[in-house]
Formats: C-alpha cells, structure tokens, sequence
C-alpha cells in the first residue's frame, strides 16, 4: 500500500476495503476509487446508494442460489420453463449470460464458486448437496453442467459427474463453442448460443 503518511485515511481504508474483494488488488481498487470520486458528487453518491440497495435486496432464491429480490427467482415461479432440466453454473452471472441466448428454457442451480483447493474451495464449500437433494426429489431427466471452461471448472465437472451418475439421469456438459479460460459472462450472446446447441452427454 502506498505510504500512509500522505495517503488521506479514508482513502487507505476504502482501497483496503476493495482490495480484499475476489478478483480485486490494490491497483484496481485504487482505480475503482478513482472513477469513482471523479463523478460529479450526486452520481458518486447514487452509485453508492444504488451498492448499498443491493446489499440490502439482493439474495440467493431459496431453491437454486439464484440472486433475486424475492424468496424465489423468476426462474424458479416461471411455470412455462422445463422443469425436467437443471442447468449448473458457478455464478448467478453466468446464469444471466445463458438467458440472454434465449436459447435455454429449463431450470438453474448456482454452485456459488468452483472447486479451487489451492485457495480452499472444497465441495462442502458450494452449492453441491442442495442439488443432489433438488434431483433426489424432482423429476429432471437432464443435468447441463455448464462450468466455466478452466482447470477449475473442468475439475468441478469432474466431481459433479461423479456425484450425479448414480441417477437415472443424462448428463451434459456445455460445448467448447466458449474458448478454454473464459468466462461465461464475458462472452457473446451468439458463442453461448452455440455452446448450449452443441452440448456433449458425459
């Protein structure tokens, strides 16, 4: 961190605050700050209202991990989705990322991470028993498992696989139409399409 003598406190503390944040180092919370306080007063303060809005509302839906406003997403109380196929994803982002396809019409399940051991992310710290149990108790004749396509998403794959084939279940992977080392909710509406049209059985 830069020499605290002259850095203000407020500052140190809002970069450190930032800087903890998956994805975030020092550098980038500095620039997050940045912009931020290069607003005009009234568009910094909304946008801060507008973060702290969204802590206050947003939740994971009680049955899939979804975030939402309510008990249950939009998803979950849609009666018209196909409510024999689960989709499983890392992030409710990626989730957003599929629906703006319009390609997929079935139901999500939102692992809340993927599997890291290095940074201690073991099984019992996602999302994984309330599948099991969400496909011990529904009807799904299918699970897409649409991790993102890294080292880490390709081990959680792996372990979900080997989790679900005691099912009289078709499992699925999403296809390579993504490149290895994206992310789902950076990519194109049209790669996604063809990714879910192209999707293996395992």
């Amino acid at each position: 961190m830069e020499d605290t003598k002259i850095l203000p406190q407020a500052l140190h503390n809002a970069i450190e605050h930032i800087s903890q944040l998956p994805g975030y180092g020092e550098r980038s919370a500095q620039k997050f700050i940045e912009n931020l306080l290069q607003l005009p007063k009234g568009e910094s303060i909304e946008t801060i209202r507008a973060l702290l809005d969204m802590i206050d509302k947003i939740h994971p839906c009680i049955e899939c991990g979804l975030l939402t406003e309510e008990d249950k997403c939009k998803v979950c109380k849609d009666e018209s989705r196909d409510r024999k196929i689960v989709c499983v994803v890392e992030e409710s982002f990626d989730a957003f990322a599929i629906e703006k396809t319009g390609k997929y019409k079935g139901l999500y399940h939102v692992l809340h991470g993927r599997l890291s051991p290095l940074e201690g992310i073991t099984p019992d710290k996602l999302n994984i028993n309330s599948l099991i149990k969400r496909i011990s108790s529904n009807n799904f004749k299918e699970v897409v498992i649409a991790t993102n396509p890294t080292v880490e998403g390709e081990a959680t794959a792996t372990y979900l696989y080997n989790q679900l084939k005691k099912f009289d279940i078709t499992i699925s992977r999403i296809a390579y139409g993504l490149p290895f080392g994206a992310s789902l909710e950076n990519a194109d509406s049209f790669t996604l399409s063809k990714a879910l049209e192209h999707k293996v059985r395992l």
